[in-house]
């Protein structure tokens, strides 16, 4: 026995050419051959071992697909195992996606490792899930809003897992506990960023390491149809990856060499096995080492048996070894394709496939060097090795500058079967295989294999190398006509101004007409409208409403005397398209349209009605939270399941300078703020408040104050806003400069303010709108500050109009080039931008 495993070099070129067509083709037919199985089910031969036996074909959750073992192309001290199971995952396969099974069904899934070759476990990994559910009495949503990060509130179903490793002395070490699983993904709308869910799943081990659970993109790829019979000779149907767009639930495990190899030393005890497995009850009922070995290999009345098979089991199988040394699956091929099989006995099939490649096999395998197999091991006793089928992996082959999808085929040592990786092309090599290279060479007629050469998706250079789930539907069917936007965004275009006339008087009613204008339809049911007060003889209230309706106990503006006071209105429209504007005072109003839900819309404008107003009883203190359930309040107008409420709040009779942030309950009191106060000032601010748990959103005051809170609407579960957790994106201010450097906004000055793919919210860079509550601080004068989308000519309207001290208003705004939104500032003055929501790609019109 030779005393280090033999690592490939170009000193082997005298004997490359016999590896290349004798072993590597040879030996891999058992191992790729799963493709051209016809028996069980109609996904039996579908993959590499997806739906491979009858009974697992039943069980997905315990059925393992693939496994990958590979030395870590970004840190060569470890090596990387990949395992997953749950086949054929369709995207948005909702309601209730794709969870591990867990402690509740006695579930476990397991990666082992045997370093000496007994065919017995010397380290076995052990993963047992856990599920939590938020709300399940009142939700029947895996999730009840956008999924930001592990710990969303909105994640109303995750998954929890504890690690252990246990020794070949059955010494149990607990290495992970009560760590959470990435989630399947939902939607684009749902899970916008996957990466930043990945990312927190990802746990360190201690000894070095680390570990991911959750969801990916399937990474085998094949064309499964160039092994349909029906097609005979014929292989001009290849070329389509028929696994493209599946997911699978994944386990990633990263460990340092030293701690896998025999006596933890990786330069004289290279070599290991790998297999995964699924235990329930205390049974196994899942196998996996080399890929399609049940498929093909096995015959079909012992395929159940051998997911339950130990490796130590497998050489005393005769029908089992039988099917190695003269295998079904070449007489199949002469069968269709008119190719002689090869010669048996198949030698070189034994040795890949029982016993690892090695010098000293005892089987007078036709390549007689040490690769892989643990007999090449210094330390390990050839009395006590047992011939078994697992995945071998030479730690020690340094890894390859330029890959070979191809792997030990093409001269790559450190591809498949030498371990396995994920670019590694595995049915090409069989397809040669099975075509008996060893002897005859490349057969010509099928050189492009199944003409599928790599995955749909580029793999990550780094941990845990898998591309993220697809969020697009495999099997979509014909295209649908698209659905009426959410929201239209209109160019800002003025429908009143009665400067020019007599100014209202107390208690008049002005009627504005919205539909008919500015491109605003007929059905339209609400218009965004940035109504201002100026001139105004005091102080006093507007309040928007529905023209064919009773005018309701609310405000959606408070004008002052002396100041322009403006604030964004949802206002809903009556049947003829028309919106009243109430005024307790006499003063003048400018109504600027912004935007309008068209009929078809999800966005549900209600009946104005006050569901906070704490003038009746003890005014809010200084760093009170104030919480308002806003579903099944009042006239129960908000049902449980709304993402969203557009709220008009008041602040009055405040102590001095402060702000009110109005946040989803259950979550992290955010770095924003809703509504800015002023002692002897009753302002009023829209808020697109995003609704969290017991359909409650939270008031946080900064300074006391008395609220006052009036509905004005809502988005339903099935809209496609996506409301989010306040976070800023814009502080102009020296002590905080977030989103921004340098020195306080000039007058004229214009801002580029990057909100998408920002922080935690991570908005995506396809959305076509967010809801921004902007705020002046500290501005040098009285001044006005438009928004609008970077890239397109400014607006001769106003978002804002401020004179003194700190002022906010809820600002509609179109996402314009790179991202980005653009504030046009009059006067001098700071900025403070905080994002509420967005609207996503494809749910924004655009009128004139």
């Amino acid at each position: 026995m030779s005393s280090s495993a033999e690592i490939p070099t170009k000193s082997w070129r005298s004997r490359r050419r016999r590896w290349k067509t004798a072993a590597a083709l040879g030996s891999l037919t058992a191992l790729a051959a799963g493709a051209f199985a016809i028996n069980g089910g109609p996904f039996a031969s579908s993959a590499s071992s997806h739906r491979e036996a009858p009974l697992i074909a039943g069980d997905p959750r315990a059925d393992n697909t693939d496994l990958y073992a590979f030395s870590s192309p970004d840190d060569p001290s470890t090596v990387t195992i990949i395992s997953n199971w749950i086949p054929f995952e369709e995207p948005n396969g909702g309601p209730n996606f794709y969870d591990w099974a867990d402690a509740s069904t006695n579930t476990s899934y397991t990666i082992k490792i045997d370093n000496n070759g007994d065919a017995v476990p010397d380290l076995t990994y052990t993963w047992v899930f856990t599920t939590h559910v938020r709300d399940a009495n009142q939700q029947f949503l895996y999730n009840t809003g956008v999924i930001s990060s592990l710990t969303d509130p909105d994640l109303n179903v995750y998954q929890t897992y504890t690690l252990t490793v246990t020794d070949g002395a059955s010494n149990t070490t607990v290495l992970l506990l009560d760590k959470q699983a990435a989630p399947s993904i939902v939607g684009p709308a749902s899970t916008p960023d996957y990466g930043v869910l990945r990312s927190q799943a990802t746990y360190a081990l201690p000894g070095g390491g680390k570990t991911f659970a959750g969801q990916a993109d399937d990474p085998f790829f094949a064309d499964l149809r160039v092994f349909d019979l029906l097609y005979g000779g014929n292989l001009s149907e290849a070329g389509q990856d028929t696994l493209a767009g599946y997911n699978v639930n994944t386990i990633v495990l990263q460990v340092p060499k030293t701690v896998l190899a025999l006596n933890g030393n990786a330069t004289t005890n290279p070599a290991i096995g790998i297999w995964s497995t699924t235990d329930r009850n205390g049974t196994q009922v899942s196998r996996l080492g080399n890929p399609l070995v049940n498929e093909v290999v096995v015959p079909l009345a012992l395929k159940d048996a051998f997911n339950g098979l130990d490796p130590v089991a497998d050489a005393g199988i005769p029908a089992v070894v039988a099917k190695v040394n003269d295998p079904i699956l070449p007489h199949v091929i002469q069968t269709v394709y008119g190719i002689p099989a090869p010669a048996t006995p198949r030698n070189d099939l034994f040795e890949i496939f029982l016993t690892g490649i090695a010098a000293n096999n005892g089987n007078n395998g036709p390549v007689a060097v040490n690769l892989n197999s643990q007999l090449a091991n210094a330390d390990v006793n050839p009395a006590n090795f047992r011939p078994s089928e697992m995945l071998r992996l030479n730690m020690a082959t340094p890894v390859a500058a330029a890959p070979s999808r191809l792997g030990v085929l093409a001269g790559d040592f450190q591809g498949f079967p030498n371990g396995r990786r994920l670019t590694d092309d595995v049915i090409d090599i069989a397809v040669q295989a099975v075509e008996g290279a060893v002897t005859n060479g490349i057969v010509a007629p099928l050189a492009k294999g199944d003409a599928v050469d790599r995955n749909d998706h580029a793999f990550s250079a780094t941990f845990p190398y898998l591309a993220v789930p697809n969020v697009a539907a495999v099997n979509g069917g014909p295209a649908q006509p698209p659905r009426a936007p959410e929201l239209v965004s209109t160019t800002p275009t003025r429908l009143l101004d009665t400067r020019a006339g007599a100014r209202p008087a107390a208690g008049a009613v002005v009627k504005v007409q919205v539909a008919g204008t500015a491109g605003v339809p007929t059905g339209a049911t609400s218009a965004l409208l940035n109504l201002t007060a100026v001139n105004s003889e005091g102080d006093g209230f507007v309040t928007a409403y529905a023209c064919d309706k009773t005018r309701p106990t609310a405000s959606s503006l408070n004008p002052r005397a002396g100041a322009a006071t403006t604030n964004l209105v949802a206002a809903p429209l009556a049947a003829d398209g028309s919106v009243c504007l109430y005024t307790s005072l006499s003063t003048d109003l400018i109504a600027d349209l912004a935007g309008f839900h068209p009929a078809g819309s999800s966005y549900v404008a209600t009946n104005a009605e006050r569901l906070l107003d704490t003038r009746g009883g003890t005014k809010p203190a200084d760093g009170q939270t104030v919480t308002l359930k806003v579903t099944a309040t009042g006239t129960a107008q908000v049902p449980a399941d709304a993402k969203a409420a557009f709220l008009n709040l008041t602040t009055t009779n405040s102590a001095g300078t402060g702000f009110v942030t109005v946040y989803p309950c259950g979550s992290t009191q955010p770095l924003a703020s809703s509504s800015n106060t002023a002692a002897g000032e009753t302002r009023a601010t829209l808020v697109a408040a995003k609704i969290g748990t017991n359909g409650s959103v939270c008031l946080y005051t900064k300074g006391s104050t008395d609220l006052i809170v009036d509905l004005q609407g809502y988005e339903p579960a099935t809209s496609n806003y996506v409301p989010l957790v306040p976070e800023r994106v814009l502080d102009s201010r020296p002590a905080s400069q977030v989103g921004y450097s340098g020195l306080k906004p000039t007058a004229g000055q214009t801002v580029e303010v990057k909100v998408t793919g920002f922080g935690t919210s991570q908005i995506p860079t396809t959305a076509a709108s967010v809801l921004l509550n902007l705020t002046s601080v500290d501005p040098d004068g009285s001044g006005f500050a438009t928004v609008y989308p970077c890239g397109s000519p400014r607006p001769a309207t106003s978002n804002l109009n401020y004179q003194s001290g700190a002022i906010s208003n809820l600002v509609s705004a179109k996402v314009g080039d790179g991202g980005r939104v653009c504030i046009y500032t009059q006067t001098s003055t700071h900025l403070v931008a905080d994002v509420n929501g967005y609207y996503p790609d494809g749910s924004i019109g655009v009128a004139g």
